[in-house]
């Protein structure tokens, strides 16, 4: 509200300035639409600020349900049926060509893939209406992992200083290491949850498909994502680093971290999480530590997912709401909006005065906008 009521102060200013200069001119139901206008824009100016501060991105687990192709209508039209239909007569006769629509096929055939986080995906047709089944599709099978990104309003963003301080990380120190958040989902429902930056003696195909299995089921269940990243350093700081570059992962995320120089010693191990119980990550940092060795797959894997099942808990956004009370637009959203406020301020000023001159000041009745404005003004007298 605040930052609302800075910005109107120079374009209201504006506004009274015309007002009271070109008094008789500018009524004051133009004054009131100029600053209501002003005001409209500053309010969606400031809500795309909001959003492009908050808006962010989740992943959703669980696995294919089921498969199969049916009819649909034909998508591919064409013009047939061409003729010349005329109008009128002699010189006033007029042709135009009318065409009726008609379709390749009967029918085409889709192949759909479905989930069980109710969605579903259509698989490219490998011929035009759809008759020979796609690979993509054949490959597919009921239980197969499935993950897909899905928009939320993330409230931290707006303010991370908040909930992130005292938890300051050297990024530029370990630039190197920090990677994208992984939310990329490709080939319809895959996504990699695991991202290893360098550590030695490492299948990464294997420790992807043993977090997907987790993820398929645990998805659900708890709603959550399973991230686990490997690290070639003993260094601990390195996670603070993380939480920062990741401003503390979403809300859904466990997001595992294992430090190991030689890819067989553990160096060390953590937990990035939201989870309301904050018991969780420690638990399950030192089981990870307790096992010991990172080509030990099994009992990691095992681990990760029994600390998840019994302690996990998932924040609810909503609860991080209590951030937008000092959410603060970027400096340049700012300016941005305050220039263009201010031009269409001075812009609706100009329009006012201009359209107040009639015919003694112009030669015409100048857009004829006050023929309409003199009926207020002089009904004011008992005119009209």
């Amino acid at each position: 509200m605040l930052n609302f009521l800075l910005l109107m102060i120079f374009p209201v200013l504006i506004a009274l300035a015309t007002l009271l200069a070109f008094k008789g001119r500018v009524l004051f139901w133009e004054f009131a639409a100029q600053v209501g206008v002003v005001a409209l824009f500053i309010g969606i100016g400031l809500g795309l600020a909001y959003n492009s501060r908050t808006s962010d991105t989740e992943v959703w687990n669980g696995q294919v349900t089921e498969r199969e192709h049916h009819h649909v209508s034909c998508s591919h039209s064409y013009s047939c049926n061409c003729h010349e239909v005329c109008t009128g007569y002699g010189k006033n006769e007029s042709c135009s060509e009318h065409c009726d629509t008609c379709y390749e096929h009967s029918y085409d055939v889709d192949w759909t893939v479905h989930a069980s986080t109710g969605e579903s995906v259509d698989i490219d047709r490998e011929d035009r209406q759809g008759l020979v089944e796609p690979k993509r599709w054949d490959a597919a099978f009921p239980g197969e992992p499935w993950a897909s990104q899905h928009e939320f309003t993330n409230y931290i963003k707006a303010n991370p200083d908040s909930v992130l301080l005292g938890t300051k990380g050297d990024v530029v120190r370990f630039k190197a290491m920090l990677p994208p958040y992984p939310s990329e989902i490709y080939n319809y429902y895959y996504n990699n949850p695991v991202v290893n930056m360098g550590v030695p003696n490492v299948n990464l195909d294997t420790w992807n498909w043993l977090i997907r299995e987790k993820n398929k089921t645990l998805g659900p269940k708890k709603q959550v994502h399973i991230i686990l990243i490997l690290v070639p350093t003993d260094d601990r700081a390195y996670m603070l680093a993380l939480k920062d570059a990741w401003i503390g992962g979403k809300k859904n995320d466990v997001d595992v971290v294992i430090g190991s120089k030689d890819g067989k010693t553990i160096d060390f191990a953590d937990v990035m999480s939201w989870s309301t119980n904050k018991a969780m990550a420690v638990d399950l940092r030192d089981q990870l530590q307790a096992v010991g060795d990172l080509q030990k797959k099994d009992d990691l894997v095992n681990a990760i997912n029994d600390v998840i099942t019994a302690e996990f808990v998932r924040m609810h956004m909503k609860d991080m709401k209590f951030l937008m009370r000092s959410f603060q637009p970027s400096g340049t959203s700012m300016i941005v909006i305050f220039i263009l406020a201010a031009l269409i301020s001075i812009g609706i000023s100009i329009w006012a005065v201009i359209a107040d001159l009639g015919e003694d000041d112009l030669g015409s009745d100048a857009w004829g906008h006050r023929r309409f404005a003199a009926r207020i003004k002089y009904s004011r007298y008992g005119g009209y």
